[in-house]
């Protein structure tokens, strides 16, 4: 497989005509936004409904969750929904049509791939039972690998893993391909469901970023069918498109009850069910030739908010010898919180940051910047958040203690006692640090 990158995507900016290509391209797929949208917008209230009559909500502990009053989950399953029937009505809608690899004028008809519903499906369920029910880490860490296991099942990821071993010199079987790619998607799947689970901190958040990375993918995948030569590359441009628009839609029907402040939560099913549908995003774009590297690497600028607080947490982690699933008030939305930010506008700087990562992203397939010049801009900004954020969340800890240890009565060293940890009744007389439950970081990071 030729690993070259095509010198057409290095030398194309986008003109005023490619622009309108992109329009025309984008218009018989618009029927898929506005069904997804539609739904969502209609089922949250069924869902908000649904989830308090049953029970199903995050209740406030005042440390993380500072809702003032108990929100209802099952948010994410109204995105499933709606994203579903997005997909579906694609087979209605307009014919999912591409130019054929010979180049000839002939269409092919193509399906949404099946592999991707039913891990989206996976995804979903492992959620929502979490939500409901409450399951063990390695639950929900076996539904995420079900989930890759599907999309390498349908050859999603396997062109990008042949891709990266052509590009070392290595040709090997292709069962040694195969259980590669099975072992990458699996890293990827696990990364983006987890980032997505994060951040999802704030009213509106995760949603929010998440649907910005989504326009900034469908973007890319209509730059890449402006260019003549990207025959290969356009190829699967039908299922990008749909996949992203049905995701647009449904986030956005949901966002206006998720937003400050919230009446929904989407909870672990619609945050793992998006990080899901973004690394996915991704993973088609690394079926694209010769193209596939590049297209890859700006996806993965795109999607640079969820993957800096992650990465942010396991480096912040493993420096003060934490677990690195440790839950903890260090992520980057609680540091604008207590910078002193109202919580909406702490989402949107967060929002902020992610169109100024999506631009970049897109510009780097759209605009003639080449890798040396994208990669050091997104390097320079992503050290610049890692380093201010690790360093104000230190400054933050080192005053909690100073706070701390002000508060603390003196005790006269002639009398040395031995001090219980300080906890308070809880409603059964027992100890409320006995009683409270574990932390959930999947719900409100």
């Amino acid at each position: 497989m030729n690993t070259t990158i095509p010198d057409q995507i290095l030398r194309a900016p986008v003109t005023l005509a490619d622009f309108s290509g992109m329009v025309q391209e984008l218009g018989p797929f618009m029927g898929v936004f506005f069904v997804a949208f539609f739904v969502a917008i209609i089922l949250t209230p069924t869902m908000k409904h649904l989830a308090i009559k049953n029970g199903i909500v995050d209740w406030p502990d005042l440390k993380r969750k500072n809702h003032a009053m108990p929100v209802a989950y099952l948010g994410g399953v109204a995105i499933f929904i709606g994203w579903v029937c997005g997909v579906f009505s694609s087979y209605v809608v307009t014919p999912e049509m591409s130019i054929s690899p010979d180049g000839s004028d002939r269409l092919l008809l193509q399906s949404f791939p099946i592999s991707i519903l039913i891990g989206a499906g996976v995804i979903t369920l492992t959620g929502l039972f979490d939500d409901v029910y409450g399951i063990r880490a390695r639950v929900k860490i076996g539904g995420q690998l079900f989930a890759a296991a599907a999309l390498t099942w349908d050859r999603i990821g396997i062109d990008l893993t042949e891709t990266l071993f052509n590009l070392v010199g290595l040709s090997p079987s292709s069962t040694v391909v195969y259980f590669t790619a099975t072992f990458l998607v699996a890293i990827f799947v696990l990364g983006a469901c987890n980032a997505v689970n994060l951040i999802d901190g704030l009213d509106g958040l995760s949603s929010g970023v998440v649907a910005i990375s989504m326009i900034g993918f469908l973007l890319i995948a209509l730059l890449v069918s402006q260019n003549p030569d990207a025959t290969v590359a356009a190829l699967d441009n039908p299922k990008r498109i749909v996949l992203c628009l049905a995701a647009i839609g449904a986030i956005l029907g949901f966002l206006p009850y998720n937003f400050n402040p919230a009446s929904i939560f989407m909870g672990d099913a619609g945050s793992l069910l998006l990080g899901f549908l973004a690394v996915t995003a991704i993973l088609l774009f690394g079926d694209a030739g010769g193209w596939s590297l590049k297209l890859v690497t700006a996806s993965l600028i795109v999607f640079a908010v969820p993957m800096t607080d992650t990465s942010l947490a396991i480096i912040r982690r493993k420096m003060r010898g934490q677990p690195i699933f440790s839950p903890d008030n260090q992520h980057l939305h609680h540091l604008l919180r207590r910078s002193g930010l109202s919580v909406k506008k702490s989402v949107f700087v967060m929002y902020g940051a992610a169109i100024v990562f999506a631009v970049i992203g897109v510009a780097m397939i759209g605009l003639d910047l080449q890798w040396r010049y994208t990669l050091a801009i997104f390097f320079v900004i992503y050290g610049f958040i890692m380093v201010t954020a690790f360093k104000y969340g230190a400054y933050c800890i080192a005053q909690d203690k100073l706070l701390q240890s002000q508060s603390e009565p003196d005790i006269p060293d002639a009398a040395p006692i031995n001090r219980p940890m300080p906890t308070h009744s809880g409603p059964n007389g027992d100890s409320a640090m006995e009683l409270s439950p574990p932390i959930d970081p999947a719900s409100r990071n």
